[in-house]
């Protein structure tokens, strides 16, 4: 692609903004057209044309380089084609970003440790309706956007909500081009591990015309996708003490699955823009992305604790069956235990994600002012289903499990076992599962600026928010016995047609056929099954249902700063932002009675950023602030969710607080060229009021749950250090100088109550140490990459353990051993308007690992397998 920056020859230009509803638009386009300049006094402007990596890089580090605060952001590198793969493995390119991983896609994003990060659209707050409040990355096609933008530290006129970070994603619009433009692409891709092969395409087409009435645009950007995957499993299930007195610990258990599964993603991006003259202009977006997801899994879990099952100690036990080997420090190597209690599943889990955002912007320039207004309404739906039907299997005897830890996949096997015997297998239980979650927003803002001169204020800024958000969730779990029931009365139980379970994981022996349900059609069909056992379909359970309603007020004032400091030029920005909000929530409780809350806090939210021009082309910045951000929907109300399967439930707070940190980011900045820069970063937060859960034993409808509740625990801190590097190597000869590199290295350090009452430890789910290596090539029709993502290990949760046969349990953290993957494209400009090319995903075909930390016990192995795509785009 060939991109355009353009320039300003005699004063930046004012960014595109402005949203505004319709019965507020009329008095201030009155005024702006009123004093609308003639058409002889129009702005001037001068054209550079670069292309590909090094437009994209030139314009995130414009971006970087004059922003107000301290910004991270990717550019697409041709329409509808980010870095990455999706938005989430685009976005772990920048320092300070870590994310999470979905079935082989990149999925939850981190910013410097911290998940409670603000998500917008276009400036526009964006969600996924659920118990959480942020976004799900996937459920966005990387082809709609033009680029994102990680803002880590805030002004006073940003929508307040994470005290990680807010992520700004940002969608085209006509007036980003300079006439007609058409765009399309379309794409093969293949699943290696999986064994399919899917297409993709996307579309876009703008155009703008002068008319009578002024300047129009209008834009459309279709994307579609289908991606099948597969994921193979291995988790060895909780800690457990022999029962030998030995106080060795083994694992109770193991499970193995395979995971197949089907992603249809469909998306659409629309604008409208209207600029009547010089002074004012409006923009209609609208946004509407669908997820449809189906997942086929089929599993096996054997335990010998479970086989000896004691009533007095309401546990089971490991009782070894000869030798037990032990490394140099006690941990368990080896051995094998009487009884194998095993059962196969198979399940189906069907999921539908839908989020749309309608909204409607103003600008105007009154005088020397600039207003803006933007009303904008977001609707989120999610819906999952899921069924399991589970059969029993026995070993013959003597019933024996064995674990040898010694093997790189951890080997577990009962070596008397007949998976592939009719014989040996009963009908087990069925499981039937239901969510159904809705949210809403419906915000309204209004900003204007003015230039001022008074001393170093340069110039003035004010604003107001309006914000109504409602959450809606409602599920059922239900688990059931079908012993009474014969194989014969459950359609198409056969021996599973896979034999490959984590065939790249490593030598290890493990069971990888069993029988199970191979109809997937039935299992989906909730009525045939539910009639199959006698049974009917449950409804959703008034007691794991709540509404919540979170009504916001946001106004906030601020100052441009232009001063110097020991003759240096010194800029920036003050402000404060004050929000109050009121929560409503009703719930059922276990009482089966109606319950409804209300609670109203206020936030007084300052900010300052400075930046310090050292030289032109090397810059310092200082930003100071206070953030807040609120605990999920479910944190915050008292209504259950129940998981029958494990005996666990959950249950919300009304009284917990908020979480809020005060913080300190400092950068220095080396601008070398347009696209090539050193930069480095060093932050610190004290964040107050992170959540802790507390576990306790509760009775519900006769049976016993290990309830969790959350609270407010201690305070946390983090801090750490971000280093990068990007640019291309111009002084090489010839060809050679198309040779660029990007690196960055992040350290970060925290301490924060854990998930086990009474400890601290790291955030969960955050690296200390975190790096990013990326070798471009971009010069004449040719354009290529190779990056290697690395992250160091990571706490993951927690589960509980046996650490006694008296019935004491405790819980132990569960840790993700550190991995790298390389990631691979390649494409190559047919003629200037059609360009090819080849991407390649988890080249190592990298399988994560995680173990048990407190006792040096493996505990899951995960494979996701490689992905390549083919793609041809053209634009005219």
């Amino acid at each position: 692609m060939t991109a355009s920056l353009t320039r300003n020859s005699t004063r930046p230009p004012l960014a595109p903004v402005a949203l505004a509803c319709a019965a507020l638009l009329s008095p201030l386009a009155v005024l702006a057209q009123e004093a609308a300049p003639a058409s002889g006094d129009s702005t001037k402007l001068d054209t550079v044309v670069v292309q590909g990596q090094r437009s994209s890089l030139i314009r995130a580090q414009d971006i970087k380089r004059n922003a107000e605060q301290v910004v991270d952001s990717i550019v697409a590198d041709d329409i509808g084609k980010l870095p990455d793969a999706n938005v989430a493995e685009a976005l772990q390119r920048i320092t300070g970003v870590q994310i999470s991983r979905n079935r082989g896609e990149g999925d939850r994003v981190q910013v410097r440790g911290l998940q409670q990060t603000q998500t917008l659209l276009n400036g526009r707050v964006i969600f996924t309706a659920g118990k959480e409040r942020g976004l799900s990355f996937q459920d966005v096609p990387s082809e709609l956007l033009a680029g994102a933008d990680v803002y880590k530290t805030p002004t006073a006129d940003l929508i307040e909500g994470g005290i990680g970070g807010v992520i700004d994603l940002r969608t085209r619009r006509p007036f980003d081009f300079a006439g007609f433009k058409l765009a399309g692409s379309v794409k093969g891709t293949r699943a290696e591990l999986a064994d399919k092969n899917n297409a993709e395409g996307s579309l876009l087409v703008s155009n703008r015309w002068k008319l009578d009435a002024g300047e129009f645009g209008a834009l459309l950007s279709l994307s579609t996708q289908k991606r099948e995957y597969r994921s193979d499993t291995q988790e060895l299930d909780n800690p457990a003490a022999l029962a030998d007195g030995s106080g060795v610990v083994a694992p109770l258990g193991n499970w193995l699955a395979y995971e197949f599964g089907e992603r249809d993603r469909k998306a659409a991006s629309a604008a409208l823009q209207w600029r009547p003259d010089g002074r004012s202009e409006y923009t209609l977006d609208l946004t509407h992305t669908q997820l449809k997801s189906r997942t086929d899994v089929y599993g096996l879990y054997a335990s010998p604790f479970w086989a000896n099952y004691s009533s007095t100690a309401n546990q089971g036990q490991l009782w070894p069956n000869g030798e037990i080997k032990t490394d140099s420090n006690g941990h368990f190597v080896s051995g094998t235990f009487w009884g194998a209690s095993m059962s196969t599943s198979s399940s189906v889990a069907d999921e539908d994600t839908r989020i749309d955002q309608l909204s409607l912007a103003g600008k105007w320039k009154v005088a020397d002012a600039v207003v803006r207004s933007d009303i904008s309404h977001t609707r989120s739906k999610f819906d999952r289903f899921y069924q399991e039907v589970r059969l029993g299997t026995f070993s013959d005897d003597p019933a024996t499990y064995t674990f040898d830890l010694s093997t790189k996949l951890p080997s577990a096997y009962s070596s008397t076992s007949q998976l592939d015997n009719t014989a040996n297998y009963w009908a087990d239980k069925t499981l039937y599962f239901r969510i159904k979650n809705t949210g809403r927003e419906t915000a309204w803002r209004a900003d204007v600026d003015k230039p001022v001169d008074a001393g170093i204020l340069t110039k003035v800024r004010g604003g107001v928010r309006i914000n109504d958000r409602r959450a809606e969730s409602a599920e059922i779990n239900t688990i059931n016995d079908i012993w009474m029931f014969g194989l014969s009365d459950i359609p198409s139980v056969g021996l599973l047609p896979y034999n490959n379970l984590l065939k790249d994981a490593g030598s290890g022996n493990i069971p990888r056929q069993w029988l199970g349900v191979t109809d997937t059609n039935w299992l989906r069909n909730a009525q045939a099954v539910r009639d199959t056992f006698d049974l009917s379909v449950p409804t959703f359970d008034p007691a794991q249902t709540f509404n919540y309603r979170e009504r916001g007020g946001a106004l906030y004032g601020a100052g441009d700063l232009d001063t110097s400091l020991a003759g240096l030029p010194l800029t920036g920005n003050v402000g404060l932002r004050v929000v109050r909000t009121k929560v409503d929530r009703a719930y059922t409780n276990l009482s089966a009675e109606r319950v409804n809350l209300d609670k109203t806090d206020t936030d007084w939210l300052p900010s300052l950023n400075l930046r310090l021009e050292l030289r032109p082309d090397l810059q310092a910045r200082l930003g100071v602030s206070r953030v807040v951000t609120r605990p999920n929907f479910d944190q915050l109300t008292p209504s259950l969710s129940l998981n029958v399967n494990d005996q666990t439930a959950y249950q919300g707070n009304p009284e917990l607080e908020r979480l809020r940190a005060n913080q300190v980011d400092t950068t220095l900045e080396y601008y070398i060229s347009k696209s090539d820069s050193v930069y480095g970063a060093a932050f610190y937060k004290d964040v107050q009021g992170f959540i802790q859960n507390s576990v306790s034993q509760v009775s519900i409808n006769g049976t016993t749950y290990s309830l969790s509740t959350p609270t407010n625990g201690r305070d946390g801190k983090i801090k750490g250090l971000e280093i990068g590097y990007q640019g291309f190597f111009n002084q090489l000869p010839g060809f050679l100088r198309g040779l660029g590199l990007q690196a960055n290295f992040t350290f970060v350090d925290s301490e924060a109550p854990s998930s086990i009452n009474g400890k601290t430890g790291p955030l969960e789910g955050l690296s200390k140490r975190s790096a990013n290596l990326v070798g471009m090539y971009d010069y004449g029709d040719f354009s290529a990459r190779l990056a290697y993502n690395w992250r160091s290990e990571y706490a993951v949760g927690s589960r509980l353990s046996y650490p006694s046969n008296d019935g004491v349990t405790a819980l132990t953290p569960v840790t993700m051993k550190g991995y790298g993957m390389v990631d691979a494209f390649i494409s190559y400009s047919l003629t200037a308007k059609i360009k090819i090319a080849l991407e390649g995903n988890n080249l190592t075909n990298t399988v994560r690992r995680s173990y048990f930390s407190d006792y040096n016990l493996p505990r899951g192995t995960y494979a996701d397998g490689r992905r390549f795509a083919i793609s041809v785009r053209a634009e005219l």
